[in-house]
């Protein structure tokens, strides 16, 4: 157990430092691109709701995709820490300037009202396999979430965060579909 630990640490040290260095245009170029990939896709053209999320330090940034499915008339929700413990909710955004800083500093919706069931949710991740296993922040709040809520998971990462093979623990939750800028995993 604790060499698994200390694999995913070591994993998550290495890539957030590769994230970390990327240029603010790259992140744009390359998460543009991603969000086009998932506008482009069955998926979203079918959904009602979706549920997304708020990049921080370099992740792949959502706006492009959010501010274009609230231009599609769909019906977009964001995390919303509700305890330390890791319970989040997703609450229905309808504008992205009634967000405020949550609980650990990353903006959420105002309001508690939970969203409808998505059709799909995006997942950020640290770590991708193409089989779907995945490295999250270390807090397990999707892991927790999408074990409550079985819902089809679509993870978004850049290229250089797909590994060959992850090490993965029983309450470790598999992604459907993982999107990079290069490549669509299924």
């Amino acid at each position: 157990m604790d060499n698994i630990l200390e694999r995913k640490a070591e994993i998550r040290k290495n890539i957030k430092n590769k994230r970390k260095s990327l240029s603010a245009e790259e992140v744009a170029r390359k998460s543009n691109i991603i969000c086009r990939k998932i506008i482009c896709s069955d998926i979203y053209k079918k959904a009602k709701t979706i549920y997304c999320y708020n990049s921080i330090r370099n992740e792949v940034d959502l706006s492009f995709l959010i501010n274009q499915a609230l231009e599609d008339k769909k019906n977009v929700a964001l995390p919303k820490v509700t305890d330390k413990k890791g319970e989040m909710i997703f609450v229905e955004l309808n504008n992205m300037n009634r967000l405020k800083p949550g609980e650990f500093g990353i903006l959420e919706p105002v309001g508690s009202q939970c969203a409808a069931k998505p059709d799909f949710i995006i997942v950020p991740g640290v770590a991708f396999s193409a089989n779907g296993d995945r490295i999250g922040q270390a807090g397990g709040f999707y892991d927790r979430f999408l074990r409550k809520n079985p819902t089809f998971s679509v993870g978004v990462a850049y290229d250089f965060q797909m590994l060959e093979e992850l090490p993965t623990e029983s309450h470790d939750i598999k992604i459907d579909r993982i999107i990079t800028e290069k490549e669509v995993y299924y």
